[in-house]
């Protein structure tokens, strides 16, 4: 997973001084597994809330657990369930190759359902 404005995600314009120092530590762009951004969103978010309800600010919204959560790791689940699956390549072990998936024209079946008769069997030349 990578996200290339990670910090400026948790930034709070009247933060107190503890949970500036702990945005401080972080990373501008996150590199990493997504185990380890679940576990530092749960972490941040709780020190938000803290902070905030120390300064008796509102919680945002998109500040909270939940939202983070449906932000970054609904889009992760989405591109690990896209990944195609590799299959052996013939004559060269260990090696793979992705499988090509099937490809259909819009176009093609409009015309087919427009145009019945235009459909024929192959004929085999001698």
């Amino acid at each position: 997973m990578i996200e290339l404005n990670f910090r400026a995600e948790f930034e709070i314009s009247r933060a107190s001084e503890e949970y500036k120092l702990l945005i401080k530590n972080l990373p501008e762009v996150f590199v990493g597994k997504v185990e380890r951004l679940q576990n530092l969103i749960k972490i941040l978010c709780s020190a938000a809330k803290k902070c905030m309800k120390e300064k008796k600010m509102h919680m945002a919204p998109w500040r909270k657990h939940k939202y983070l959560q449906a932000k970054w790791l609904s889009a992760a689940a989405c591109e690990r369930t896209a990944a195609q699956p590799l299959v052996a390549v013939a004559g060269f072990p260990g090696r793979t190759a992705a499988v090509a998936r099937p490809r259909a024209s819009m176009l093609t079946v409009e015309f087919m359902d427009n145009m019945p008769n235009m459909i024929r069997t192959a004929v085999e030349v001698v």
